[in-house]
């Protein structure tokens, strides 16, 4: 045989159940041999936790046929002509399911069978699936090792918070000898969080168990979350004991402490493009219909860690600022009957149109209804999160001021439309005026305000919502997502200029930390069974 046969390195391409294997033709012994690099049999699956609304979702029962599908803007577009009324039958959590047959995106070594296998069809692939193949690909990457993704991050630093130590040859050599298949996990984002953290437990257990099955070692997943799947996989990793399978989680532009933007869509629909408004909601009505019974985006809505002072009413004298005392659900989120109450009752159930008008005592079973929500299912779940974050924790969250998010929300009189000077602060209660008109839907609300004697009529007065306030990402505010920083599980966190939706998609930068903390992360599986000798 020659000594000058030079190598042909072969490319693994995986089989219908994503295990490897080498192609080759048999080429003369003086031309060349090939070279296999072994992907490793040590497995840690990465699992995907998308945002609200991120995850497909299908009806059952009375709603069969319905879909939320993301696959493009094109699959949403069914949800533009559909008001309150159908909102409120379809998108409860007892009628929508997870929808596993979403779309799959290719450019993967992966068959489209495996993708659909790990779950990828669950989630919006119009906002996810280039994300997916990107960290699939460069987790995955063994003939590539040198130059590849995770080399070029090697003593590169990204300016993040607290710890900005950039990756050593070591430690990126270390993650190369395991394999990290890319999973996804959708989830009923219509029901409590907890309920999905319970269905994330039994994910993490069933992903192990597969790769177990087929003879190969694997004992934790790493998670990766946006938006609200940060508290999905608090409330799993945390208070359901799972902390010892999840070797460690890498945070998205989490709500920590919930965002302001949800009172302000109750009130006047989704805030941002017009489209985007006329899919999710784009009134009070609509809003108001699904938001009501829906415990998952109602736990987004700011906890007593938030802070006080965070809702404003501006009547051009003075300022009456909520929450006082640290309870905002007491204080606004089941305040009722008021012009400005965050829940206007009777759009809990919207009544279709030609249809008798509801009696009181239904709307009042309503109200009951959402404020056990509230009470059982909101405070409880922010009173079980409050602090908690897995002890291996990395986060990046968006702060710009291109992307202004509502760190306040504020109601300002406008004296334009009613032509008048403001009342004297002695002759009306802000605070406690009713609404004068039953379907203002939008930015404005008019305040009805009763005299000191009885029979007496003043002026109403009317208030427009604020525009966001504060340097965020659109949706979360500064404020919340800083407020892990100061938590001893909290490894590094790293400010990013993007908005909320697209933040895995947008940025490059959201990116390579998500890279770099999967390495990092990886450092901790030293001393335990899956270490190498």
């Amino acid at each position: 045989m020659s000594k000058n046969n030079s190598e042909r390195v072969l490319t693994p391409t995986f089989d219908k159940k994503g295990n490897p294997e080498w192609k080759s033709t048999l080429s003369r012994p003086d031309d060349s041999y090939a070279v296999c690099h072994m992907i490793p049999d040590r497995i840690i699956p990465v699992i995907f936790v998308p945002g609200v609304m991120g995850s497909n979702l299908k009806g059952i029962g009375n709603a069969q046929g319905v879909r939320w599908r993301l696959d493009s803007e094109h699959t949403m577009l069914s949800w533009l002509g559909r008001g309150a009324v159908k909102r409120k039958q379809y998108l409860t959590p007892e009628t929508m399911t997870v929808d596993n047959e979403g779309e799959r995106p290719g450019g993967t070594a992966q068959s489209d069978e495996e993708l659909k296998r790990r779950g990828w069809g669950e989630v919006g692939a119009m906002s996810y699936g280039g994300f997916l193949v990107w960290l699939e690909n460069a987790l995955n990457d063994f003939a590539d090792a040198n130059g590849g993704l995770r080399d070029l991050l090697t003593n590169k630093t990204l300016g993040s918070m607290k710890s900005d130590e950039a990756l050593l040859k070591a430690q990126v050599a270390l993650s190369y000898r395991y394999r990290f298949p890319v999973h996804a996990f959708g989830y009923n984002w219509l029901d409590s969080n907890d309920a999905s953290a319970e269905q994330l437990k039994l994910r993490i257990n069933s992903v192990i168990a597969r790769y177990r099955q087929q003879k190969k070692r694997c004992e934790k997943v790493i998670l990766v979350t946006h938006s609200m799947g940060g508290l999905v996989a608090r409330h799993c990793s945390e208070v359901l004991g799972m902390s010892d399978k999840i070797l460690g989680i890498v945070h998205g532009v989490m709500p920590a402490i919930g965002a302001a933007a949800v009172y302000r869509r109750f009130k006047s629909g989704t805030e941002g493009g017009w489209l985007a408004a006329k899919v999710l909601g784009e009134d009070a009505a609509e809003m108001t219909a699904v938001l009501s019974s829906a415990p998952g985006p109602l736990q987004l809505l700011p906890t007593p860690e938030y802070g006080n002072d965070w809702l404003k009413i501006d009547d051009g004298s003075t300022v009456v600022s909520l929450p006082r005392n640290n309870d905002p659900y007491n204080e606004i989120y089941t305040v009722r009957g008021r012009w400005w109450s965050m829940c206007e009752d009777y759009l809990i159930t919207p009544r279709a149109p030609r249809t008798p008008v509801r009696e009181q005592r239904e709307i009042d079973a309503d109200w009951a209804s959402f404020s056990d929500i509230i009470n059982d299912k909101v405070k409880k779940f922010h009173q079980k999160i409050k602090g908690n974050y897995h002890p291996n924790t990395y986060a990046f969250f968006g702060s710009d001021s291109q992307f202004k998010a509502y760190g306040t929300v504020v109601w300002r009189t406008t004296f334009k439309s009613i032509r008048r000077p403001p009342l004297p602060r002695q002759e009306k209660d802000v605070f406690n005026a009713k609404p004068h008109f039953y379907g203002e839907l939008g930015e404005t609300r008019t305040a009805l305000y009763s005299g000191k004697s009885p029979g007496q009529i003043l002026p109403n007065e009317m208030f427009r919502i604020s525009e966001p306030d504060e340097e965020g990402d659109g949706t979360v505010p500064y404020r919340s997502g800083i407020a892990p920083k100061e938590h001893p599980g909290i490894k590094s966190m790293l400010r990013v200029s993007v908005g909320h939706e697209p933040a895995y998609k947008d940025s490059a930068m959201a990116r390579e930390f998500t890279l770099r903390s999967i390495v990092q992360i990886v450092q901790a599986i030293k001393g335990t069974s899956l270490d190498y000798e």
